[in-house]
């Protein structure tokens, strides 16, 4: 099945402009980021565009290139962070200005943000999986995981670990697109949507997780609901399997204006054989041309037009989020560190291998890798090396 990114990468037609409203708000130190994408063709004002990043020269996301020399960034909690900050995986909303028929665009702001934060209770590298903070990851050919951690492998109970993803309801977990290994944390940190809500016990499941919100203040609560999400966060771990949190805010990615639209995401709810949820987002899928089947936990692309908050789709995809690319991550930028008997050398800091036999090469060839040279490499991420695997790379000086 294609993604989102392998079909704005194949040019298809996208949707027309879409105003995002980006959600922001408690638990544990601020808002989210937005969940839903804009398109169409032109040059479109206070666009968003949501997902894990697959490139830079500049940032890509979503399948579109981002100009982002001038963009301001921030992390979940809105401290302004630096562009070296960001890194493959991590998934983010940039707003700004885009034309979705180049797939180019410029940045005025990019957030990152992550769903979970928290220590390692155990790891299952078999089934390729680790539960964190009580609740299941599952890690993906396609997870990015820190230069040096050396992947799923390298892990121990006790690690404190950030997770980059999605919540997939079906299995009651997280899909990993990038995992980072941590040394410190003030507070913990899961995001998901509320289920099995007790109001009376003041408790609900997140993850699988219980949470126990008792001592959040009143005036610091959101209205809970089963299906909403939230972002719970404290200083400690969890006792005797509950996890008591000292905060809590509403998390949702997105809310729609109005306007043609474009979202990629797990189902998390279906309201009826044609009528789901994507992360908060309702779609109503009753007159789409509907490839694939619709069920909580499949990844989805809905397209159509945003009306009164709910989406009505035109075209439904389901997605395989098992599918991988030889290609599946860019990046251009100056050649550094280069170790000419390795064919290892690094790309806006992420460590690349070009040493695997079939790399295709544009303008040059092995011979002409140095430092300072302007490459545009394409590839795809090994984890137990913690490197990009170069399958073509392009000398763009």
């Amino acid at each position: 099945m294609r993604t989102l990114l392998h079909r704005l990468a194949a040019g298809l037609p996208l949707a027309a402009a879409l105003s995002v409203l980006l959600s922001a708000c408690g638990g544990g130190g601020g808002g989210d980021i937005a969940g839903v994408g804009t398109g169409g063709t032109g040059t479109i004002s206070s666009t968003v565009s949501v997902g894990p990043i697959s490139g830079f020269g500049s940032i890509i996301v979503a399948g579109v290139r981002f100009d982002d020399t001038t963009a301001t960034v921030t992390d979940e909690d809105g401290t302004v962070r630096s562009r070296d900050d960001l890194k493959l995986g991590m998934v983010t909303a940039i707003s700004g200005t885009a034309d979705f028929t180049a797939l180019t665009g410029v940045a005025t702001g990019i957030r990152f943000g992550s769903d979970v934060l928290g220590p390692v209770t155990s790891i299952d590298v078999t089934n390729a999986r680790l539960v964190v903070l009580g609740a299941t990851v599952s890690v993906k050919a396609t997870t990015v995981f820190a230069d040096g951690l050396g992947g799923l492998a390298a892990l121990r109970p006790g690690d404190l670990v950030e997770v980059y993803g999605f919540y997939n309801a079906a299995s009651g977990s997280y899909t990993a697109t990038r995992i980072e290994r941590k040394t410190s944390a003030t507070r913990y940190t899961l995001r998901g949507p509320v289920e099995l809500l007790d109001s009376a016990n003041q408790r609900f499941t997140l993850a699988g997780v219980t949470i126990d919100y008792a001592s959040v203040p009143l005036a610091a609560r959101p209205s809970l609901a089963n299906g909403v999400i939230v972002r719970a966060s404290a200083s400690g771990g969890l006792s005797g399997g509950v996890w008591r949190v000292e905060s809590l805010g509403s998390a949702p990615r997105a809310s729609l204006a109005d306007g043609e639209a474009k979202i990629e995401g797990d189902i998390g709810t279906m309201l009826s054989a044609t009528r789901f949820v994507v992360d908060g987002v309702t779609v109503d899928a009753a007159s789409a041309s509907i490839s694939g089947t619709l069920a909580v936990g499949r990844r989805v692309e809905a397209e159509g037009r945003a009306s009164g908050g709910v989406l009505v789709a035109k075209e439904v995809e389901v997605s395989d989020e098992d599918a991988t690319s030889d290609e599946a991550f860019e990046i251009t930028a100056l050649i550094t560190d280069f170790d000419p008997p390795s064919l290892r050398f690094r790309l806006r800091g992420q460590l690349v291998d070009a040493s695997r036999a079939g790399v295709v090469y544009e303008g040059g060839s092995a011979a002409n890798l140095a430092n300072g040279r302007k490459i545009e490499l394409k590839g795809y991420f090994d984890a137990p090396s913690g490197a990009v695997i170069a399958r073509k790379i392009h000398f763009e000086d």
